[in-house]
C-alpha cells in the first residue's frame, strides 16, 4: 500500500515495515484524514520505525490566489487548501479568500486558471473544484465575473466636479447615474466623494454594521450638519460610540412589540381627530396641502407618545402646526442646505449655522421645561427598562426612569437628545409617507377603491375603534403601503463608512473611509429585481415572484444594526391613519401642474401636492369585500395598472440680481459683467450691473426697499489697494464704519449677498483687507451671506481664482433654486450643454457699428479727447536713464519729467496714472493679419446688454469716430494677459461646421476651462495668440473683436516730485524690463522709455492713502525704506523737505530724517548723484544696501535692523516710518524688522498689536506694489 503524505517540511521517502499510525509531525497529514497527535519529526518516523514500506511524500498544496489583473507575486496570498471533494469545500475556500483579500461577498468569487491580465475574461478557464485548484500554483480570481476596478462615474467639470450630476434633482440623478454606470457609482464634488449603490447585495454589505461598514457621521456624511446640533442622538451618534450603544439598548425595549400594542389606542384617537378636521374641510369645499396635514397628525401622535403633550394641532381645521415642529423642520432644511454647500462654507460664519444655534437653544430650553414638568407631575419611580416600557406615561418619562441590568440610567443630556431625535424622526418621516399615500390614493383610484373594499371586508367601520389584532390582518392595506413606500419612500440615502479598502460585488474597489450611500429609491425600482418597477401595483406583493425576491430589494427603513428603530411604530401609525382616512374619504389631486418634490428637505416629500376631499361611499354599497362591484372595487385582475408618476425636483423663483463692482482699474467691473452674463444665461429674470457706491447697498432707504420687495441677491466684486478701498468705494467704506460703530445690526437685514475680493498677496498683511471688511460687515449688519467669500490673487492667477469661485457659486445657486444647468428636461441629460461651464453666447450682433466716409486725421483726433474721463494731456520734458550702460544685469530705470496743465494737482507721495500706447510694429502686424484698412473710420452706435461692460465695445460706445489703427494703438489691450472668459468668447466665434477650426477650438476651450498655465506661457497676450494661431483671424470680424477684447488700462506710478518745487511739473521713476532677462517687455514702461521730449501722453493724478504724506511738523522723525523703483515716492519726499527747508540734526535741524535704499548693484550713478545732493545739503541721511554686490547679501530692511536702537529712539519720539517698493520683499521685510526691534529693543510683549496700533495712528504707512 502506498500512503500519500503532504507536509510543509522537505519531502522525504523511506521503507516502513508497519501500518501507518497516528505518529506524525504537526505539519503532516495522511490523505485518509488521520489527525496528528504526537510531535515526532519526519526523520524520526522514517529512520527509527519503518524500513520496508514505501511512502511517496508530496509537498502540501499552497496555491497563490490573486485578483486577475494584479500580480500574483506582489499581490497574491498563499492559502492552505484542504482536499475535499464536497462542494462546500469550494464555498469554504471562497470565504477564506474573501477574508484575506477584503472581498465583501464570498459568493461573488470565481476561481480561474492564471492568464495574462489582458486575456479576454470569457477565455479564462474556470476552476470549480478543489482538485482543479490544487493542480495550479497560481489561481486568478474574478468578482462577479469581472476584474476589480474603480467605481465608475462621471468625470465632472472643473472646480466643482460632479456637483451638477447630483444637484438639484438628487432623486432623479441617483437613478440616472446608476442606470448609466451600473450598480455602483462614484461622484466627486467640492472635496466630497460620494459612492452610490442600488444593488441588494451591496446594500446588505453596506448596511451590515460589521467589519466592513459602520455608521460614522463625518464631514462627508449627509447627516453631518444635523449631527452639529444633535451629536449624540440615536440617529446621529457614530456606531462605535458608547452613547449609541446605550441609546440603542434602552430604545429597543421602548419600541418593542408589547409597547406597540399600548400605542394603538392613542394612534387611533389621533387619526379620528384628523377625520374630524377633514370633515370640516370637506364641508367648506376647500382643498388643502397634503404634507402639513400629515405633519399635524404625525406630530400630534409622537407628541403624546414621546412627551405626553397634546399639541392641539387637530382640534379643528383651523389649528396650526405647533412651533416645536416648525423648529424641527427648519433645522432639517438647514442641515440639508449646509450639506449641499460643503465643508468650506460650513466652516465660515454663515446664517444657516446661526439659525441652527438659535433653534438648538429654543429646543434645549423647551426640553428643560418638559423634563421638569414630567418629573413634577408623574412621580415615576426608577424601574428596569422592560417594566418601564409598558408602565411609564411617555418616552420622556421612560428615559428619565428606566434602568439597565446594572441599574444605570441614561445621562440627562442623552435623554434630551434622544427625545428630540424621536420628536423629529417620529413625525417627519411619517408625515412625508402619509403625504405620498394620499397622493397615491388620488393618483390610483382603482387601487384606492380596492383598498376601501378590503377594509370593509375585514369588518372595519369608521365609527368603531381599530384594534391591534385587526391591524395584523389587513393584507391589502399592507400591500398598498409597501407599494407606496417602494415608489415614494421618504428616506432615500442611508450612508455608511467603509472601515477598510474593500472589493464590492461587481469587482468595485471602495477605499477605506469612503461614505457609501444606498440609493433606496433606485434600489426599490431596480428592474433586475422588480417586474414593471415603475408601475403602481399593490397586488404584486401577493405574487410568488415578490415573495421570493432578494430580501434586501425592499428596505424602506434601511437594514442592519442601524436600521430605523422605530419602523414598527411608524408602520402601525401609518396603517391606522390610512385606514381611518380611506374609511371616510376619497381623495382628489387638485395640484396645479405636476407634483414636485422638495429639494431642500432632508427627506423625500411632495412640495406642492394639494388634495380635495370627497365623502366615501357607504359601506352597504360595497358587496363582497374585495370582489365588490363598480361602486367599490373591481376584481384583482381587472384593476388597471398605471405607471407611477416620478415627481420632478421643485424649484424656486430666481431673485433679482445685482452684480456690484468696485475697483480702480476696472478689473471688478469685468468680473461683475461676467457674472451678469452667466446669471442671464441661467435664467435670472432681472440682472443689474452697478458700481458699489451707486448700488442699493449704499443707500439705507433703497436697501430697505429692496429687502421688502422680496428675493434678492447681491454679488459683490471688490478690490483693495494697500489695504485701502478703491476710490469709488471710499464713501461706502466710511458708511460701513459708521454703521458698525452705531451697532446697527439691521442695516442690511433681508439682503442676500456674497463677496469676491481681488487683491495681491505681495501686499502682505493688507491682502484682501477691504473685501474682507465688506464681507464681514455686511454679515455683522444683518446681511445673509449665501456663499463663502472668494479671493483672487493677482500675484498668481486671479482669473483662475475667480473662475473656480464663480463656478462653485453658480453650482450651489443652481441647486438652491432648482435650475436645470443642462438647459433641457431632467430626464434627457446625456450629452449637450452644461450651463455652468459653457460660456454665455457672446452676441456680436448686439454691437452695432457704422463705417464713415470721411478722411482720418490720425493721432491728432485721438488727442482731442481722453481715452478715460479725467485724463489730461501731459508733455515729456525730460527722459533720463538712471542705470549705467555697463550694468551687470540688463535692466532700466527712467526718471521722466512731464509738463502738466492747470488743474493737475497732487501732493507728495501721490500717484500718476499713464495711458500707454501699443507698439507700432505690433499694430501694423495685426492690421495685416485681421485684414483691416488702417485708416478706415468707424463709430460704435449700439451695445446690447449681453455684452460685457468691460469690453472694447462698451468703452467705445458714444466716443465718436476713430480709425482702425487708432483702435489697435490706443484702445485695444493687445499686451495684457488673456483671461479665460476672453478665450471662451474667442472659441465661440470659430465656425462649428468647419473642421479646420476644430484643433484651435479645442485648444481655446481647454485653456479656458482648466489650468491655462502652459497655454498662457505660449500665448501671453492677444498679439501672441494671433501670431501663434493665425487661423483665428479668419473668424474675427470687427464686431467680434470689440466683444472679445478688453480695453487698454492705465498704469499707476508713484510721483517722484513735489508741487512745492514746481506745480506745473511732475516726475516719475519707472522700471523697465529687459527682454533679454524677462522674455517680454512691459507695455507702459517700454512706451515711456521710448517717449521723446515733447511727446504728448494722457495722464491723471491719483491720491495715495491719506497717511502716505510727510508730517508738517519738523520735529517729527522720519524714516523711509525703499527698494528698486520704490525710490520714486521718496524722491518726491526729499524735494518736498528741501522746499520746506527741513534739515537733519547734523545740519542744524531738529529731528532725524533717514532713507534706507536697497538695489542690486552700484550701477545708478545719476541716482547716486541726486541723492548725494540731498545728503550734502542736510535734507536726509542715506544708507544704501546692494544685494548683489555684497556677501552675504544685504537688503534695506536688514540695515534698518542694524540701526535698531536709533530706529526705536525715533519711534519712541513720535517718529513716522514710510515704506515703498515690492510688497512681497521690502514691505514684508520691513514689517518683520520692526516687529523684531519692538520685541528685542523696546520690550514690547505683543509686537503685532503694537505695529497695528502704529499703522492706525498713521505713523506706519506702506505704498507697496505687486
Amino acid at each position: 500500500m502506498t500512503y500519500h503524505i503532504w507536509t510543509t517540511a522537505t519531502p522525504r521517502c523511506a521503507s516502513l515495515p508497519l501500518s501507518p499510525v497516528a505518529l506524525f509531525d504537526p505539519g503532516i497529514r495522511i490523505a485518509q484524514g488521520v489527525e496528528t497527535r504526537h510531535h515526532l519529526s519526519i526523520a524520526n518516523i522514517v529512520n527509527a520505525l519503518f524500513k520496508d514500506c514505501v511512502f511517496t511524500c508530496q509537498r502540501q498544496a499552497m496555491p497563490v490566489f490573486y485578483l486577475h489583473s494584479k500580480s500574483p507575486d506582489s499581490d497574491g496570498v498563499s492559502i492552505d487548501v484542504q482536499r475535499d471533494r464536497a462542494v462546500t469545500a469550494v464555498d469554504h475556500l471562497r470565504k477564506t479568500v474573501a477574508a484575506k483579500l477584503s472581498i465583501v461577498l464570498p459568493s461573488t468569487i470565481t476561481f480561474h486558471q492564471s492568464a495574462p491580465p489582458d486575456t479576454v475574461l470569457s477565455d479564462l478557464k474556470t476552476l470549480d473544484t478543489i482538485d482543479a485548484i490544487l493542480k495550479e500554483s497560481t489561481v486568478a480570481i474574478l468578482i462577479s465575473g469581472k476584474k476589480i476596478r474603480p467605481v465608475p462615474g462621471p468625470t465632472g467639470i472643473p472646480h466643482i466636479g460632479g456637483y451638477s450630476e447630483i444637484y438639484p434633482d438628487f432623486m432623479g440623478n441617483y437613478q440616472r447615474l446608476l442606470s448609466k454606470y451600473g450598480h455602483m457609482v462614484h461622484v466627486s464634488y467640492l472635496g466630497k466623494d460620494v459612492y452610490l449603490t442600488d444593488d441588494p447585495d451591496c446594500a446588505g454589505a453596506v448596511l451590515s454594521e460589521g467589519e466592513f461598514y459602520r455608521k460614522v457621521i463625518g464631514e462627508n456624511h449627509p447627516l453631518f450638519p444635523l449631527k452639529m446640533t444633535i451629536p449624540n442622538g440615536l440617529f446621529t451618534a457614530d456606531s462605535d460610540s458608547p452613547v449609541w450603544s446605550t441609546s440603542h439598548k434602552f430604545m429597543m425595549t421602548a419600541m418593542g412589540a408589547k409597547a406597540m400594542r399600548n400605542y394603538v389606542r392613542t394612534m387611533d384617537h389621533t387619526a379620528s381627530r384628523l377625520v374630524n378636521c377633514f370633515n370640516e374641510i370637506l364641508a367648506k369645499g376647500e382643498s388643502v396641502d397634503g404634507f402639513p396635514w400629515g405633519l399635524r397628525v404625525a406630530g400630534q401622535t409622537i407628541g403624546e407618545v414621546a412627551v405626553g403633550i397634546d399639541f392641539k394641532m387637530l382640534d379643528s381645521s383651523e389649528s396650526s402646526v405647533a412651533k416645536l415642529f416648525h423648529l424641527i423642520g427648519t433645522n432639517l432644511k438647514l442641515a440639508q442646505t449646509l450639506f449641499r454647500k460643503g465643508s468650506v462654507y460650513r466652516a465660515l460664519p454663515n446664517p444657516e449655522r446661526r439659525a441652527q444655534k438659535q433653534i438648538l437653544h429654543e429646543l434645549t430650553s423647551w426640553m428643560d421645561v418638559e423634563k421638569d414638568r414630567t418629573l413634577r407631575e408623574q412621580h415615576t419611580k426608577d424601574m428596569p427598562y422592560s417594566e418601564a416600557a409598558v408602565s411609564t406615561s411617555s418616552l420622556l418619562d421612560y428615559m428619565l426612569h428606566a434602568t439597565d441590568e446594572d441599574g444605570k440610567k441614561m445621562d440627562a443630556m442623552l435623554v434630551q437628545e434622544n427625545v428630540l431625535t424621536f420628536l423629529g424622526a417620529g413625525q417627519v418621516t411619517t408625515s412625508s409617507a402619509l403625504a405620498w399615500l394620499w397622493f397615491c390614493l388620488a393618483t390610483f383610484p382603482a387601487q384606492a377603491r380596492k383598498l376601501y373594499a378590503s377594509l370593509i371586508a375585514a369588518g372595519l367601520r369608521k365609527d368603531r375603534e381599530i384594534t391591534a389584532d385587526e391591524l395584523a390582518k389587513l393584507e391589502y392595506l399592507d400591500w398598498f403601503i409597501k407599494e407606496t413606500q417602494r415608489l415614494y419612500n421618504p428616506a432615500f440615502q442611508p450612508t455608511r463608512q467603509a472601515q477598510k479598502d474593500l472589493i464590492m460585488p461587481g469587482g468595485f474597489l471602495v477605499p477605506k473611509g469612503a461614505q457609501v450611500t444606498v440609493a433606496l429609491h433606485s434600489l426599490m425600482v431596480n428592474p433586475e429585481h422588480w417586474k414593471d418597477p415603475l408601475t403602481f401595483d399593490p397586488d404584486r406583493w401577493g405574487t410568488e415572484a415578490v415573495r421570493k425576491r432578494h430580501k434586501l430589494a425592499y428596505i424602506p427603513f434601511a437594514a442592519g444594526g442601524r436600521g430605523c428603530i422605530g419602523f414598527n411604530f411608524a408602520l402601525q401609525e401609518i396603517k391606522i391613519v390610512l385606514a381611518r382616512v380611506v374609511l371616510n374619504f376619497q381623495i382628489e389631486n387638485v395640484t396645479e401642474g405636476a407634483v414636485i418634490y422638495d429639494p431642500d428637505f432632508s427627506l423625500y416629500r411632495p412640495l406642492n401636492f394639494r388634495m380635495k376631499l370627497h365623502r366615501q361611499v357607504d359601506p352597504d354599497e360595497v358587496q363582497g369585500g374585495q370582489d365588490a362591484g363598480a361602486a367599490a372595487a373591481p376584481r384583482a385582475n381587472e384593476v388597471e395598472k398605471i405607471q407611477a408618476p416620478q415627481p420632478a425636483v421643485g424649484s424656486k423663483a430666481l431673485p433679482r440680481l445685482w452684480a456690484v463692482h468696485a475697483s480702480n482699474g476696472g478689473t471688478c467691473l469685468g468680473m461683475a459683467s461676467d457674472v451678469a452674463a452667466k446669471a442671464r444665461q441661467l435664467g435670472f429674470p432681472e440682472v443689474t450691473v452697478v458700481a458699489l457706491g451707486d448700488s442699493p447697498l449704499a443707500d439705507a432707504a433703497k436697501t430697505k426697499e429692496v429687502a421688502a420687495a422680496g428675493a434678492n441677491f447681491f454679488l459683490v466684486c471688490v478690490a483693495t489697494y494697500n489695504g485701502e478701498p478703491p476710490d469709488a468705494a471710499l464713501s461706502f467704506s466710511d458708511m460701513l464704519d459708521t454703521e458698525m460703530r452705531a451697532g446697527n445690526e439691521s442695516r442690511f437685514s433681508g439682503i442676500n449677498f456674497c463677496v469676491f475680493g481681488a487683491g495681491n498677496t505681495q501686499w502682505g498683511a493688507t491682502y484682501q483687507a477691504f473685501p474682507k471688511k465688506v464681507d464681514a460687515n455686511l454679515a455683522a449688519l444683518g446681511g445673509n451671506r449665501i456663499f463663502e467669500k472668494g479671493s483672487g490673487d493677482a500675484n498668481a492667477d486671479q482669473d483662475s481664482d475667480f473662475t473656480e469661485w464663480r463656478t462653485r457659486l453658480w453650482a450651489a445657486t443652481a441647486a438652491n433654486f432648482g435650475v436645470d444647468i443642462h438647459g433641457r428636461p431632467q430626464d434627457s441629460r446625456e450629452g449637450g450643454r452644461n450651463l455652468l461651464t459653457d460660456a454665455p453666447e457672446p452676441n456680436s450682433d448686439a454691437v452695432k457699428i457704422e463705417f464713415l466716409q470721411q478722411p482720418s486725421s490720425g493721432a491728432q483726433e485721438f488727442l482731442s479727447q481722453p481715452p478715460i474721463p479725467d485724463f489730461v494731456k501731459v508733455t515729456v520734458q525730460e527722459n533720463l536713464e538712471l542705470v549705467d550702460p555697463d550694468t551687470p544685469q540688463p535692466r532700466g530705470m527712467r526718471l521722466i519729467a512731464f509738463a502738466v496743465p492747470e488743474g493737475f494737482t497732487y501732493r507728495e507721495g501721490d500717484h500718476m496714472e499713464v495711458f500707454p500706447e501699443n507698439n507700432p510694429d505690433v499694430v501694423e502686424r495685426l492690421l495685416v493679419s485681421l485684414n483691416f484698412v488702417a485708416d478706415a473710420v468707424f463709430t460704435v452706435k449700439e451695445v446690447g446688454a449681453s455684452v460685457n461692460q468691460k469690453s472694447l465695445a462698451a468703452l467705445l460706445l458714444g466716443r465718436g469716430p476713430i480709425t482702425l489703427r487708432e483702435l489697435l494703438t490706443y484702445y485695444a489691450d493687445l499686451a495684457g494677459p488673456l483671461q479665460r472668459s476672453n478665450l471662451q468668447v474667442l472659441a465661440s466665434f470659430l465656425p462649428a461646421d468647419d473642421a479646420k477650426f476644430n484643433a484651435l477650438r479645442a485648444a481655446l476651450s481647454q485653456a479656458s476651462a482648466a489650468d491655462a498655465t502652459t497655454f498662457a506661457e505660449k500665448n501671453r497676450n492677444f498679439s501672441a495668440l494671433l501670431a501663434n494661431h493665425p487661423l483665428l483671424a479668419e473668424a474675427l470680424t470687427l464686431q467680434r473683436l470689440l466683444v472679445a477684447l478688453r480695453p487698454m488700462q492705465p498704469r499707476r506710478y508713484s510721483l517722484a516730485s513735489s508741487p512745492l518745487v514746481s506745480a506745473r511739473l511732475a516726475k516719475l521713476c519707472v522700471g523697465v524690463e529687459d527682454e533679454r532677462v524677462t522674455d517680454h517687455a512691459g507695455l507702459c514702461s517700454s512706451f515711456l522709455k521710448s517717449a521723446p521730449v515733447g511727446y504728448v501722453v494722457w495722464a491723471r493724478a491719483r491720491a495715495s492713502q491719506a497717511t502716505f504724506h510727510l508730517p508738517t511738523d519738523p520735529d517729527i522723525p522720519v524714516t523711509m525704506v525703499a527698494a528698486g523703483t520704490g525710490i520714486s515716492a521718496f524722491l518726491g519726499f526729499l524735494e518736498h523737505r528741501r522746499a520746506q527747508g527741513f534739515k537733519v540734526r547734523e545740519h542744524g535741524g531738529r529731528t532725524p530724517c533717514r532713507l534706507y535704499y536697497g538695489t542690486s548693484y552700484h550701477d545708478m550713478s545719476r541716482l547716486r548723484e541726486v541723492l548725494s545732493e540731498y545728503v550734502e545739503d542736510g535734507t536726509v541721511l542715506v544708507e544704501a544696501a546692494y544685494s548683489e554686490d555684497t556677501a552675504p547679501r544685504r537688503f534695506a530692511q536688514q540695515v534698518l535692523t542694524r540701526d535698531a536702537f536709533m530706529v526705536w529712539s525715533d519711534l519712541s519720539n513720535g517718529g513716522h516710518v514710510y515704506v515703498c517698493g515690492s510688497g512681497a520683499r521690502v514691505g514684508a521685510g520691513v514689517r518683520r524688522s520692526l516687529l523684531g526691534i519692538a520685541e528685542q529693543v523696546g520690550g514690547v510683549a505683543d509686537p503685532d498689536a503694537w505695529l497695528a496700533g502704529l499703522k492706525k495712528e498713521g505713523r506706519y504707512s506702506e505704498d507697496v506694489f505687486g
